[in-house]
């Protein structure tokens, strides 16, 4: 009884000095809900954006970007064990002992909860799709993420059902194969760089599975090769797309998106030997919009969009 009171006041004190503020934001991990971005693609790249489509996305991008987040803790609680001896996520609130498991648990519900009327709220189909975002995650939690690069496709069937949730909402049938194929090519590069940068970090450990997901140092070398591999089809086939007509007709001056083809290999480049030199430790996507040089690429990408329209 005694315990639980000083857990209730050491809460109650963080709460007050802010501290259980800032690793609530770190332990739902808030700078990952730029990947839940994803939803307003179909509207972008099919110029169907207005107040009606944009309104009902950005209900549906923090609908489930509480889910992730409830989804996350569930993660964090179940590899507590495996992050305590990583050399970065041993820092996680749960790993490190800052956010109590039964906090967590608390936090997970209410998010995923709310999440979930969130998007049922929108329409029914979005509520079914969040709801298979949540299974997904809960199957690779539970059992994929430790079967080596199987998981990989898992993980990157999860950025495509964010943009197949973003597709279905808005009522628009169907969207540019080349535009879905180029989207799986280049979030299974990201996962792939991801995997190597985390295998960087235990070169001098001598563990037969220093991740956690099946992966031997000897595998390093395979990741690599089939990264590069998967993002220069994904440049290939972008190109593809930006040459169709169908695409063309929709820009003023569309000669300017290939300058953004050429941006992208560029951000791509950096990126690999940035990840080469061991210097990059956190999830692909969120290092981009810390990186000063992928947030001048970015930039500089949309200049060329809006001078193509």
């Amino acid at each position: 009884m005694t315990k639980k009171y000083d857990d209730v006041l050491t809460m109650i004190r963080s709460i007050i000095n802010g501290t259980f503020f800032i690793e609530f934001l770190k332990a739902i991990r808030i700078h990952h809900w730029v990947k839940n971005t994803l939803v307003f693609l179909p509207v972008l790249t099919g110029h169907l954006a207005n107040l009606e489509n944009l309104s009902i996305l950005l209900v549906l991008f923090f609908s489930l970007s509480f889910v992730a987040s409830g989804m996350y803790l569930i993660n964090d609680l179940l590899d507590v064990e495996n992050d305590r001896k990583h050399p970065t996520k041993k820092f996680r609130a749960i790993a490190s002992g800052s956010l109590k498991p039964k906090t967590a648990k608390v936090i997970s519900f209410l998010m995923i909860t709310a999440g979930l009327l969130g998007s049922f709220g929108t329409s029914f189909y979005a509520g079914i799709l969040i709801l298979s975002y949540i299974v997904t995650v809960g199957l690779y939690s539970l059992y994929i993420k430790k079967i080596p690069f199987l998981e990989v496709f898992f993980l990157t069937s999860l950025y495509l059902l964010r943009i197949y949730i973003g597709l279905l909402v808005i009522g628009f049938t169907s969207m540019s194969q080349s535009m879905l194929l180029f989207s799986f090519f280049f979030f299974f590069f990201l996962v792939l760089v991801k995997r190597h940068a985390e295998l960087l970090l235990y070169l001098d450990v001598l563990q037969d599975d220093p991740t956690g997901r099946g992966y031997k140092l000897k595998d390093m070398h395979l990741i690599k090769m089939l990264g590069v591999s998967s993002v220069i089809s994904s440049l290939i086939i972008f190109g593809l797309y930006i040459s169709a007509p169908k695409v063309q007709a929709l820009y003023t001056t569309p000669v300017y998106l290939w300058g953004i083809l050429l941006l992208g290999l560029l951000w791509v480049l950096n990126l690999l030997v940035i990840s080469n030199k061991g210097e990059m430790q956190d999830d692909p996507i969120v290092f981009a919009f810390t990186n000063k040089t992928s947030l001048g690429i970015f930039f500089l990408s949309l200049t060329l969009v809006v001078l193509s329209l």
